[in-house]
């Protein structure tokens, strides 16, 4: 990411990454989506009405990190980390307890409700789509909120009301990706997904990202995976140093 994309980023709360990733990686993780689809391997969330629990009904595979290898080969590829980097530095963590699922979006399959997923207090998260096929307005991709991240003023986290009748549809930006594109935002932006109106799913893979805060003692968190750089404590060093040590005469 350029000093450039990096103050865009800070400004609109989004980037959509210019290198996607390699066309057979993709083919792999849809290989084994496939596979753990029509396994209907747990945990899955299902499509709201449905009833009969079949794979064409799967809404969402969650916990993908530990389901195979391929996942995180994807969430710690050099293109995601690189352009990571450019907001979150170099010391870079992945979490496994957000987000961490695959939306399959079978056809018809509902909107995502407007949400944004963290407080503006909170420390920066960044969610990354990983798109394992293309998104188009026609099979509901993503709607961003630019700039939402700013706001100073307190607002409910998931306002209630119709993905299209809701105030933030009309301030909102779709944004269509490419299979293998990798869209980054901060996750304090407002964002959902319109209705799937084509005849095809629409899969991305949905994960989080942070920087590993300078004044975090836990090094050892399971619910992290450190994908670049390190886990060094840079807050004050203690005991404080003497400043009359060391002082040439």
């Amino acid at each position: 990411m350029t000093q450039e994309e990096a103050w865009y980023f800070r400004h609109n709360g989004f980037h959509r990454v210019a290198r996607p990733l390699p066309r057979k990686l993709v083919a792999r993780l849809n290989a084994v989506t496939d596979e753990q689809i029509a396994t209907l391997a747990e945990p899955v969330v299902w499509e709201t009405g449905t009833t009969s629990r079949m794979p064409e009904d799967v809404r969402r595979l969650s916990k993908i990190l530990a389901r195979d290898p391929v996942y995180l080969e994807a969430a710690t590829h050099q293109i995601v980390l690189d352009a990571l980097a450019g907001v979150l530095g170099d010391n870079i963590e992945l979490l496994t307890n957000k987000h961490n699922h695959i939306m399959v979006r079978p056809p018809n399959s509902a909107p995502v409700p407007w949400h944004a997923g963290e407080e503006l207090y909170e420390p920066t998260l960044i969610t990354a789509l990983i798109y394992l096929e293309e998104s188009t307005i026609d099979n509901g991709c993503v709607h961003l909120v630019p700039g939402s991240h700013l706001r100073p003023f307190t607002k409910p986290r998931r306002p209630s009301g119709d993905f299209r009748r809701n105030p933030l549809y009309r301030r909102s930006l779709p944004v269509p990706m490419p299979a293998g594109g990798v869209l980054l935002f901060n996750d304090c932006c407002f964002h959902g997904a319109d209705v799937n109106r084509s005849n095809g799913s629409r899969r991305s893979m949905t994960l989080g990202y942070r920087a590993h805060d300078s004044h975090d003692v836990l090094k050892d968190d399971p619910e992290k995976i450190l994908v670049r750089g390190e886990r060094a404590y840079t807050g004050h060093p203690h005991p404080f140093p003497d400043p009359k040590k060391g002082k040439k005469t």
